[in-house]
This record gives structure tokens, sequence and C-alpha cells, in this order.
């Protein structure tokens, strides 16, 4: 299997961030902030490693 390209690196970590961050406004709505707490983390980490890549984090 094939390495990864950066666009690829990119588009699943964007999509990771995108899913934990729905996932964590459900919990949050459902009343249950510690578990959105922990998805918002999850969420904010792979938005943040999606901006690495592309240079916007350094």
């Amino acid at each position: 299997m094939a390495a990864k390209t950066l666009k690829e690196k990119i588009a699943d970590a964007e999509d990771r961030g995108n899913r934990y961050l729905a996932d964590a406004n459900e919990a949050a709505e459902q009343g249950n902030m510690a578990k959105a707490n922990k998805l918002y983390d999850k969420g904010q980490y792979w938005l943040d490693r999606a901006n690495a890549l592309q240079g916007w984090g350094e």
C-alpha cells in the first residue's frame, strides 16, 4: 500500500476533526458535557493537525 499523499493526509485530518466536532455537538445537546469536552479536544487536535500539514500552524 502506497503512503498517503499530503493532500490525502490533510483531507483525512479534516474529516476526523469534523466528525469529532459533530459528535461533540451531539453530546452537548444531550447534556453530556464531560463527553462533549473530550470530543471537542479530539476534534481540535485533528483540525490543528490539518492546519499544520498545510503550513498554517507554524
